[in-house]
């Protein structure tokens, strides 16, 4: 296949009624994953469909009277099948993730009907098959962290995902629910139940969450347990960068973050990927956000959108469609260490 690097329209579909089975061998096995949610809409998977939705978050003491979470499969459309990926489904019913398990702290795994209501292997919903990677193109990087943060006063929600670049395999994720350093304990709490109430996951926020300083020394030690950062090797990522839907993530919210708690902005911060402007300059038309990427590449929503655990997954669906599809990503904005606020662009045309 031709992977030279100037942009190219989506490879379109031939057989759209072969749809074999993913290679789960490729997808590594994910021991830090997410709690319970109502889908937006149907779990279902096709083969272009990248994931299954995620899920609400429960508190262990309300796990044994909760309701069942999950929603019967509905068929697939054949007109939402664009691509060849086949993502399979792991038998049986689709069971929303525990956001406990995400953060490391469910107190269920030797539970079986806690195991059999709630998932906790988040790969199993961004599966990618062997006839699919034939179209990825070489990558300058090894890996990508997708990253999708909420939180408008302060950061609320910090969940990041590796994805291998030759793969598109998951490797692990992290996630962390930040309690705000500024706020007094009652905006906290009405903050929060605006927020995360909507979603039935506030419960699991104020079991879990802690102070923005905590989650990125936790982060910098997983970054280094994957062998992705090194503090005597200048702080930056090695051979990994950044994908963020926009750059309001590492752009304006992390340095804005890091002066409220009091921290400086950590090296690896200073590049990252906007895929929409990758998306933009390689498909030559406008998507704003996760919502239009998705819909313009007939991908259906899976979970509830700015749930940053679900957000984050989405954005790695539309990721892994787009390199199937020939696309190479490179760092589309960086920043100076001498002059951190001043962040230059690699595209003319961009969002």
């Amino acid at each position: 296949m031709n992977c030279a690097r100037e942009e190219r329209p989506a490879i379109q579909i031939q057989n759209r009624e072969t749809m074999a089975s993913s290679s789960l061998s490729r997808v590594l096995p994910l021991f830090r994953v997410s709690p319970r949610r109502f889908p937006s809409l149907s779990p279902s998977l096709s083969s272009s469909s990248l994931a299954a939705p995620s899920a609400l978050g429960l508190s262990a003491s309300s796990l044994s009277t909760a309701s069942d979470m999950s929603s019967p499969p509905q068929p697939v459309r054949p007109d939402r099948m664009p691509s060849t990926s086949t993502h399979t489904r792991d038998a049986g019913r689709w069971r929303p993730m525990c956001l406990y398990h995400t953060q490391g702290k469910c107190t269920k795994m030797d539970d079986p009907i806690h195991l059999e209501k709630f998932n906790h292997n988040a790969a199993r919903d961004l599966q990618v098959s062997d006839a699919d990677l034939e179209h990825v193109c070489p990558q300058d990087l090894d890996h990508f962290l997708v990253l999708d943060l909420e939180g408008k006063v302060e950061i609320l929600e910090f969940p990041v995902l590796i994805i291998d670049a030759k793969s598109l395999s998951i490797v692990d994720l992290f996630h962390r629910f930040v309690r705000p350093s500024q706020m007094s304990e009652t905006r906290v709490n009405e903050y929060i139940e605006g927020k995360y109430g909507k979603f039935g996951v506030d419960r699991v926020w104020h079991d879990t969450a802690i102070p923005f300083e905590e989650v990125i020394g936790e982060f910098e030690t997983w970054l280094a347990q994957h062998h992705l950062w090194a503090k005597e090797q200048g702080g930056k990522l090695n051979r990994a960068a950044f994908v963020t839907c926009g750059n309001w993530d590492l752009k304006t919210k992390v340095p804005q973050q890091c002066k409220v708690s009091r921290i400086k902005l950590p090296g690896y911060f200073m590049e990252w990927i906007n895929l929409k402007d990758v998306y933009l300059n390689f498909y030559h038309r406008e998507a704003r956000g996760m919502m239009a990427m998705m819909r313009q590449l007939d991908i259906s929503v899976q979970g509830s959108h700015h749930l940053g655990m679900d957000d984050t997954k989405n954005i790695t669906r539309v990721l892994q469609r787009m390199l199937i599809n020939g696309a190479v990503m490179r760092i589309t904005a960086w920043r100076s260490p001498k002059s951190p606020d001043r962040v230059q662009f690699a595209y003319q045309n961009r969002i």
